[in-house]
């Protein structure tokens, strides 16, 4: 196949493959929602909760990082999904598997940014009396957010390869909607190039949007907040 008929059939196929982006990102912003839903409460108990939580807390966080992302996505859809009773849509099951397990690696990044806030900020909002749960909702955890940024910006990149991992169930996303384009024109190495291309924009430009956040959240004259010059 010639150099300019590989162009014309991408450039052909470039409607189902922007469709394909969108289930995508579909999947990445509800999987980082429930991930964020999830995280940021685990991560808040597991710092200022009872020491007795930590134990069922830690179970969650081992089984749902420890589980392959595919094992998870068969046992929601083919295992709970089998239940009577239960019906679970392509798209719910991937959710719930990928969204459950990224909020078992958000937890870790919202708990590293919580013990990132200085001890002397707390003391001094308890000082001006403060409660514990108003020094943590004022001034613990907007700092925190923006201190999680540039961890969530790499569970972004982490989680948009991982919802290639949804053609296993049957949702159309980017990578199937290549695949289902290639094996239709023979075109492979072309369609798959153009795929690759749409996933190092997504990747790239959602990185971009995370260091916008970080350099527009930043905090002047507060340590460790300022690293967002870098852009």
């Amino acid at each position: 196949m010639d150099t300019l008929t590989a162009a014309r059939l991408v450039e052909d196929s470039l409607p189902a493959l922007i469709k394909g982006a969108e289930t995508t990102l579909a999947l990445v912003g509800a999987c980082l929602g429930l991930g964020f839903v999830l995280g940021l409460p685990i991560a808040l108990l597991y710092v200022y909760g009872p020491s007795w939580l930590r134990i069922p807390l830690s179970i969650y966080d081992r089984i749902f990082r420890g589980f392959p992302a595919l094992v998870l996505l068969f046992l929601f859809y083919f295992g709970i999904g089998s239940f009577p009773g239960v019906h679970l849509s392509p798209f719910i099951a991937v959710l719930l598997a990928l969204g459950l397990r990224s909020s078992a690696y958000q937890s870790h990044i919202y708990r590293g940014s919580l013990l990132a806030v200085g001890r002397g900020q707390t003391d001094a909002a308890r000082s001006l009396g403060l409660t514990e749960p108003q020094t943590v909702r004022l001034i613990v955890i907007p700092q925190a957010i923006h201190f999680s940024l540039p961890g969530l910006a790499n569970e972004y990149s982490v989680m948009l390869k991982d919802t290639a991992l949804a053609f296993a169930v049957g949702v159309v996303e980017l990578l199937t909607q290549g695949k289902f384009i290639a094996f239709r024109t023979h075109a492979v190495l072309p369609v798959y190039i153009a795929v690759g291309v749409i996933y190092l924009v997504l990747t790239y430009g959602g990185i971009l949007v995370f260091r916008v956040a970080e350099w527009g959240t930043r905090i002047p004259g507060l340590s460790g907040t300022d690293k967002g010059r870098a852009l």
